[in-house]
C-alpha cells in the first residue's frame, strides 16, 4: 500500500522549546539563529528576540532544540548577524559582566579548536564522513566558480567537505551543484 500523499507533505507542529540558558551555562551549542523579533509579548513587557534551532553538542547524548527563544540581550546582539545564515554559531554559553544592579548576561564564549572538532564530529555523525580537520587549500583556479553562491552557502560547504561529508549531501544541504561541489570544494581537501 502506498502512502496517502498528504502524509508526505506536510510536518508535524513542533512543541514550544523548553530550552533555558540557565540550565546550559558552560556547554558547547552550535545555534542557527532564524529571525530576530520585535515586541513580543512578555510578563515583562514587550521585548524583542532571537528565534533559533539549538543543538547541545556536550551533552550526555546530544540535545537538539527547535523553537528557541533567545530573550538576553547580549545573546540577541550576539546572534542577530546571523539570522538566516546557514551558517551556524558556535559557542560555549556562559556569563558575561553584570552592570550594577542586574544579574550577570548570558553571553556565547569563542569556540576552541577542540570545540570545533566536536561540532565536526556532529556534523560528520548527522551527514556521514569523518570529523578530520581541513588541510590547507592549494591556490586559486583562475575562474572561482563558487562566486555565483552566497559565502554562507559556500563557508557550510567547506565546512562539510572537510568533515569528509559526500559531494552529493553537500549539494542537497547548500543547493550547491554536486558538480561544482565535486570540482570547487572538494578538491580543496
Amino acid at each position: 500500500m502506498t502512502t496517502p500523499y498528504f502524509e508526505d507533505s506536510f510536518s508535524q507542529p513542533s512543541p514550544a522549546s523548553n530550552f533555558r540558558p540557565a540550565d546550559y551555562q558552560g556547554n558547547l551549542i552550535l545555534v542557527w539563529p532564524t529571525e530576530y523579533k520585535t515586541a513580543i509579548k512578555t510578563a515583562f513587557g514587550d521585548s524583542d528576540a532571537i528565534a533559533a534551532r539549538v543543538v547541545v553538542l556536550d551533552t550526555p547524548t546530544i540535545e537538539e532544540h527547535d523553537n528557541v527563544l533567545f530573550f538576553q540581550g547580549a545573546l540577541i546582539s550576539t546572534l542577530k548577524p546571523s539570522v538566516g545564515s546557514a551558517k551556524p554559531v558556535l559557542g560555549r554559553l556562559g556569563r558575561g559582566t553584570a552592570k550594577p544592579g542586574q544579574t550577570a548576561p548570558f553571553v556565547l564564549t569563542p569556540f576552541t579548536e577542540a570545540d570545533a572538532k566536536a561540532a565536526r564530529d556532529y556534523f560528520a555523525a548527522q551527514f556521514g564522513g569523518t570529523s578530520d580537520a581541513p588541510k590547507s587549500a592549494p591556490s586559486a583556479p583562475n575562474a572561482d566558480p563558487l562566486a555565483a553562491y552566497s559565502a554562507d552557502k559556500v563557508d557550510l560547504a567547506k565546512s562539510l567537505a572537510a568533515s569528509n561529508v559526500p559531494a552529493s549531501q553537500i549539494a542537497l544541504a547548500t543547493q550547491i551543484p554536486e558538480d561544482v561541489v565535486s570540482s570547487a570544494i572538494l578538491n580543496l581537501f
